[in-house]
Formats: C-alpha cells, structure tokens, sequence
C-alpha cells in the first residue's frame, strides 16, 4: 500500500515539475522576446538614422519629410496624405526608401505618357516615379559618356537605381 502511495506521489511531483519547467521555458522564451522589441522601442530618435524624402504631385501635403531609416513608401504616403485622385497603382507602397528619394504620386485621371530613355532630357526623366533630379542627371551623364541605352537592365549600372527602381518605371520608358 505504501508503494503504491509512493509511486503515485513519485508521478505527481514529476507532473507536477514537468509542468513548472514547461511553463519556464515558454516564460523565458516571451520575456526574451519581449526585452528584445522593447529595447528597439525605447531606442531614441538621436540613435536612430533618419532619412529625407520629398513627396509630391496627387498629395495633400507635398514637401520633404524626415523618416527613421527602414521607413516604407507607405509611410510616408500616410503623412503626405494622398488624395483620392491618386494613382496608387503605379507605386511600389512597400518599397523601403532611401535618403533623397522622391516619391511622384501620378493622378489616376493622367494619361501615361512614355519616354525615351536615349532622349529624354533631365527635366523629362526627373518625372519618371521614383527617379530624382540627382538620378536623372546620372543617367544623362551616363549616356553622353557610354552612349545610348540598349536595355532596361543597362540602368543598374546608374548609382541609386535598384531594381524595384526598373520595375516601377519600366512602363514609362521605351528606346
């Protein structure tokens, strides 16, 4: 009988400290978790590198806006405030920015208008989405100095275009 008391008790504490473990284990692994995003949350502006974008055309509040490094289209969109007429189609909202990029928001009424990338002048290629004044006078001094362009990829070779860049603007440039 003493045993048996025994060998039931034996099975409960060994539950019984299975049990504590389990619950332990999972504690250490949510705080850790935790700790972790709470650091990133408490991190401050200063330790933070921040970057700035210009936003303009179908906005409410064109300009240049300061955002944490990492910050996405959207983001900055939100701030800006894009009004209904906006073609968002166009736009990459996921795209991750970078310092001095410009984001274009085209009217969804406007007709697309294509360029020629061999031809077009700075002015011409600065309202391509997501191509800048600086970036569009890379790829002119690129083309007086390499000759013309005989493929989209041949645009990587531009420093500041990716290519999530090639695809936003692919459908507003021919050769």
């Amino acid at each position: 009988m003493i045993n048996k008391l025994l060998s039931y008790l034996s099975q409960y504490i060994n539950s019984i400290l299975l049990g504590f473990f389990f619950i332990l284990i999972v504690y250490l692994l949510i705080f850790h978790d935790f700790e972790n995003f709470y650091r990133e949350e408490l991190m401050s502006k200063k330790d933070r590198r921040m970057i700035k974008v210009y936003v303009c055309g179908e906005v409410e509040n064109p300009g240049v806006y300061e955002l944490p490094e990492g910050s996405r289209v959207e983001d900055v969109l939100f701030m800006a405030k894009v009004k209904p007429t906006a073609d968002l189609q166009s736009i990459n909202l996921a795209k991750r920015l970078r310092d001095e990029d410009m984001i274009r928001v085209h009217s969804s009424k406007e007709v697309s208008i294509k360029v020629n990338i061999n031809t077009a002048s700075e002015r011409e290629l600065s309202k391509l989405p997501g191509i800048s004044p600086k970036t569009a006078r890379k790829i002119v001094q690129y083309r007086e100095k390499y000759g013309n362009f005989t493929n989209i990829n041949e645009l990587l070779r531009i420093d500041g275009i990716t290519v999530e860049d090639l695809e936003e603007i692919s459908k507003y440039i021919h050769f």
